[in-house]
C-alpha cells in the first residue's frame, strides 16, 4: 500500500484504547455473528463454508438456546466460556523501500494490527521478571508497540500485517506472528540451566527477577496464551477488517505461495499458521490471487515463478 494511505487509515481510527476480550474458541462466535445478520436458521448455515463452526462443543451449547432453530446475535453474545483474557489493540505501519526484507507481497507498506497484553498480564510480568527495559521478549526491528507510540504502554503478544485495496473491496492478511512466547521459551531454558548450575541469569537478558519467579512466569503465567494466541490474533484481525475497514473479501496466505512471494527462506514460522489455522476459521482454498496485486509489476514477475499457487479466501 501507499504509505500515505496507511497513515490516513491509522489517523481515522479511534485514538483511545480498544479493548479486545478473548476466551479460547471465541472466534467461532465472532464469525457466526458476522454472517447471521438479525438471525438465520441453523439449516441455512449448514449450507455454507462456515458449517463446521456448528460442530464445536461451545457452539452446540449456544444452539441449545436457539428457539425454532434460529440463531440470533443475542444468543451468541450471551455465551462467555472459560477464562477471559483482556488485550489492547493498536495499529501501526510496516514497510520501507526494501520490500523483500519486509516480506510483503507487493511493493509498499502494510497496516499492522497489534494484540497487546493488558495490565492483567503486564502487572504480573513486571513483578516477576523485573525487566530493565520494554519489549524484553520482542526482538528489535519488528512492528511491536513502542513506549513512545501511545500515552500508555503495554507489551505486544502478537501482531498481523494487512495489505488492502478499498476499491477492490479486498484485504490480504500477510502474516500472523508472535515473538514473545518463542523468546520466553529461550528465557526459560536459560533460567533453568542457570538454576541447575547455581548461577545468576546472564546480564544480556535484561532481567532482574529471581530465577524461580522467571521460571514460574514462563511456565505458568504464559501457559494459557500458548493455547490461543494464534486464533485470538486472527479473530481480532478479521473483525478489524470487516468492522473498522468495511472490507468483505479477505485473503490469507498459504504456506508455500506466501513464502515464495515474500522471499522467506529461513526462520520460517510454524506450518500450522498457514494451514490448520485458516482452515479452522473456515477459509476456503482458491487459486485466485487478490485482484489488486496484479497491478504491481514486482508481484507479477515473482508470481509467474510460483508452481501451483493457492490462497485462502473468506467472504464475510
Amino acid at each position: 500500500m501507499n504509505k500515505n494511505l496507511v497513515n490516513e487509515i491509522i489517523n481515522c481510527l479511534p485514538k483511545e484504547r480498544t479493548v479486545f476480550r478473548y476466551f479460547k474458541g471465541r472466534y467461532a462466535f465472532m464469525l457466526l455473528d458476522k454472517i447471521i445478520g438479525e438471525g438465520v436458521a441453523v439449516s441455512n448455515i449448514k449450507k455454507t463454508s462456515f458449517s463446521s463452526l456448528l460442530d464445536k462443543p461451545e457452539v452446540k451449547q449456544a444452539l441449545a438456546l436457539a428457539g425454532q432453530g434460529i440463531i440470533i446475535p443475542k444468543i451468541l453474545n450471551s455465551v462467555w466460556l472459560g477464562d477471559t483474557y483482556n488485550f489492547i489493540l493498536t495499529t501501526g505501519i510496516w514497510g520501507s523501500n526494501c520490500h523483500r526484507w519486509n516480506q510483503t507481497s507487493r511493493r509498499g507498506y502494510n497496516l499492522v494490527l497489534r494484540l497487546n497484553f493488558s495490565n492483567q498480564h503486564d502487572g504480573i510480568y513486571n513483578k516477576m521478571v523485573k525487566p530493565e527495559y520494554e519489549s524484553l521478549l520482542n526482538p528489535y526491528g519488528h512492528p511491536v508497540l513502542d513506549v513512545n507510540d501511545r500515552s500508555y504502554f503495554r507489551e505486544t503478544l502478537a501482531w498481523s500485517r494487512i495489505d488492502l485495496d478499498f476499491q477492490k473491496n479486498q484485504a490480504l492478511i500477510e502474516e500472523v506472528q508472535n515473538d514473545w512466547l518463542r523468546e520466553a521459551n529461550d528465557l526459560l531454558k536459560d533460567a533453568k540451566y542457570n538454576k541447575q548450575n547455581k548461577r545468576e541469569l546472564a546480564n544480556w537478558w535484561g532481567s532482574n527477577g529471581n530465577l524461580d519467579d522467571i521460571i514460574r512466569y514462563c511456565e505458568e503465567v504464559l501457559k494459557p496464551y500458548h493455547k490461543f494466541w494464534d486464533e485470538a490474533m486472527l479473530a481480532a484481525t478479521i473483525d478489524f477488517i470487516r468492522r473498522e475497514l468495511g472490507i468483505t473479501n479477505i485473503y490469507y496466505h498459504s504456506e508455500d505461495t506466501g513464502y515464495k512471494l515474500k522471499g522467506i527462506r529461513h526462520n520460517k514460522p510454524p506450518r500450522s499458521l498457514y494451514s490448520k489455522l485458516p482452515r479452522r476459521f473456515c477459509f476456503t482454498k482458491t487459486d485466485q490471487a487478490p485482484d489488486y496485486l496484479y497491478q504491481d509489476s514486482y508481484f507479477r514477475r515473482v508470481y509467474k515463478k510460483v508452481d501451483n499457487p493457492h490462497w485462502y479466501y473468506m467472504a464475510i
